[in-house]
């Protein structure tokens, strides 16, 4: 709904005070512009997720070792579960501990799930900075004056 309330006024501003011969040529030249600049924004969107994931889940994982009561008492969560799944107490701890066991694996899980949520975080953020910025750059626009030249989209 938002959207087409939008582009109308910003084609109304690109256009505006332009002969109908020069409307036409502006108009699809903002309408590229307009894809160019879509086509960028969310190519940098995913490359701020992509980097922000991969900061949090460094952050998160580097706090992550043996020696953390928290790991610990995952570890032995599924050490339980093993033993519960008829392994010998010392097969369920050497699967709980394996780099390539469940708990590993569980752990990695959690971490990256919770490195993504605070990435999109951070990607909502920027997104709302830049549109605190465009408003605040729309009370600087010269005032067009509407008239029937404009073509609107």
């Amino acid at each position: 709904m938002e959207q087409p309330l939008i582009m109308v006024l910003l084609t109304s501003i690109a256009t505006g005070g332009l002969s109908p011969k020069e409307a036409g040529s502006a108009s699809g030249l903002f309408n590229m512009m307009r894809n160019l600049g879509g086509s960028i924004g969310i190519a940098s969107l995913a490359t701020l997720l992509t980097n922000r994931e991969q900061f949090h889940s460094n952050r998160l994982g580097g706090g992550i070792s043996l020696y953390n009561p928290e790991a610990q008492q995952r570890i032995d969560q599924m050490t339980q579960y093993f033993i519960s799944r008829g392994a010998d107490l010392s097969t369920a701890q050497n699967q709980a501990m394996s780099t390539t066991g469940y708990a590993y694996a569980s752990i990695s899980n959690i971490v990256r799930r919770e490195a993504f949520v605070m990435a999109f975080n951070d990607c909502f953020y920027f997104i709302g900075i830049a549109l605190l910025l465009s408003g605040i750059a729309i009370l600087f626009f010269k005032k067009v004056k509407a008239s029937g030249s404009a073509v609107a989209h």
